[in-house]
């Protein structure tokens, strides 16, 4: 679907459909104890592992696009959509390249994402999940006009994580 592969422009990074080729990249974000911490799969990840998974996605039920910065290229995230059931999906996002912590690459890179699945995608909400006491995550959501809807347990392999369910809709997208 062209819709789910185009090239979406910011004005400091661009997102593109994520490949095969972007597993080294993944696999390094991943492993990192700073990032993995706020994952709900602890696991640590090959690049074996990720290629099995990348190729076991069903496309309709999720859409993985990588954060590349425009002047070098350089990927430095993703951001997915999962969970996709008619009207609704499950949003995230995950800044790997940690030189690009704190200077609003995620905020630019996941408020270009939720215009392209209210815009492109006919999305007429869109929610998240993280983890309580990712306060980082939870600001940055709050500032794009995420409410917190509920609070709950995610179960993931033996272990709990509380969480906070946020969603948005395209009218309160800031």
């Amino acid at each position: 679907m062209s819709k789910e592969n185009k090239i979406i422009y910011g004005n400091r990074i661009y997102l593109r459909k994520m490949t095969e080729s972007d597993a080294p990249f993944i696999v390094e974000w991943r492993n990192d104890p700073e990032i993995k911490k706020w994952m709900f799969n602890q696991e640590e990840l090959t690049i074996e592992k990720h290629l099995e998974w990348y190729k076991k996605q069903n496309a309709s039920k999720r859409i993985d696009y990588i954060i590349c910065e425009t002047k070098n290229n350089q990927c430095i995230g993703t951001v997915n959509f999962i969970n996709i059931e008619g009207s609704q999906a499950e949003a995230g996002k995950m800044l790997g390249n940690k030189n690009y912590w704190g200077g609003g690459y995620a905020k630019e890179a996941f408020r270009l994402w939720l215009n392209h699945g209210f815009d492109n995608l006919k999305f007429k909400k869109i929610i998240v999940r993280t983890m309580i006491n990712n306060i980082p995550n939870i600001k940055l959501n709050e500032k794009l006009g995420f409410k917190t809807k509920e609070k709950t347990i995610i179960k993931q392999s033996d272990k709990e994580y509380p969480v906070f369910i946020m969603e948005i809709e395209k009218k309160d997208l800031k």
